[in-house]
């Protein structure tokens, strides 16, 4: 199931905070509002460590982290013309895409990213 949240309100996202799972790859996406600066950090065991050092890429003082992913993928979007983000996380980089604009009411993807997924 996808959840996305727009930029009007407070930036969410799936998993909570988790300490490492065999198995489990955990990744973020970050959001400057004031900037636009965007990041994306996957493949980390921790969602805590993944969501570190998505802000960190980001490189603006406001960047808080907009999407945290547990083995599956997530998009970030915004509309040009309102300035209005999406967020998504979905088991496909087509579906939090989709999903990442579909909350921006339009526009492009800025960023995306996807972890690995388990082998059983």
């Amino acid at each position: 199931m996808a959840v996305g949240m727009a930029a009007t309100g407070l930036i969410a996202a799936a998993p909570g905070e988790a300490d490492a799972r065999p198995g489990h790859w955990y990744g973020a996406i970050a959001i400057s509002m004031r900037t636009g600066n965007a990041a994306v950090a996957v493949d980390y065991p921790t969602v805590a460590s993944a969501r570190r050092a998505a802000i960190r890429k980001c490189r603006a003082y406001d960047c808080k982290w907009a999407v945290t992913m547990d083995n599956n993928c997530g998009a970030a979007a915004q509309n040009p013309y309102t300035r209005r983000w999406g967020y998504a996380y979905a088991p496909t980089r087509f579906r939090a895409e989709q999903l990442a604009r579909r909350e921006a009411r339009g526009g492009r993807t800025i960023v995306w990213g996807c972890t690995t997924r388990p082998r059983y």
